[in-house]
């Protein structure tokens, strides 16, 4: 590769430096900020399953704004102790890993921002060991999420939970739990 050529591509890597990050949407561009939000919130909704499925609760409850609610399948809380409450009630202590656990996997999310407010819609699969040792789909479903940046974090400000199928392995006398 020529002087000349390494030194054209050293300077349009510098002018592309000098302007903001952008990227087009069909409403116009989206700014650096809005991109970094964006990845921030992703990456609170992979959290969510990390902790969780590690039943590192207490890290799993800080997700949420103090005043932050959780609706779903274990029932409904309001505040960031009512939702650990809830979940060391629904599943044992924090760090007490069942001896055969399962694991969430978080997928399809889209991310709106609005300035320290944002929504969020993503799915989820929970997958689990089945009858013969091989992982089968436990349950799945949507998340719908309204969340806020509090501290230079984003928060759960509202999670619901909506879940679309369940595996019911059959018992031995042929019944479904």
């Amino acid at each position: 590769m020529s002087n000349r050529t390494i030194s054209s591509l050293l300077l349009g890597a510098a002018l592309a430096a000098a302007y903001p990050v952008q990227a087009e949407t069909a409403d116009g561009a989206i700014s650096a900020q809005e991109l970094s939000d964006r990845e921030e919130i992703r990456t609170l909704l992979v959290n969510y399953g990390r902790y969780l499925d590690a039943r590192q609760l207490e890290k799993y409850a800080n997700l949420f704004a103090e005043e932050g609610a959780w609706e779903g399948g274990f029932g409904v809380a309001e505040g960031r102790e009512a939702i650990l409450e809830m979940m060391q009630g629904s599943l044992g202590p924090s760090g007490e890993i069942p001896e055969n656990p399962g694991f969430h996997v978080m997928t399809n999310m889209i991310v709106d921002t609005d300035g320290d407010t944002a929504t969020a819609w993503s799915r989820w699969t929970f997958y689990l060991k089945g009858p013969d040792g091989m992982p089968i789909v436990g349950s799945a479903g949507r998340y719908e999420d309204t969340l806020v940046r509090r501290g230079g974090e984003w928060k759960f400000l509202r999670r619901k939970t909506n879940a679309d199928l369940y595996y019911r392995p059959e018992r031995n006398d042929g019944s479904s739990e």
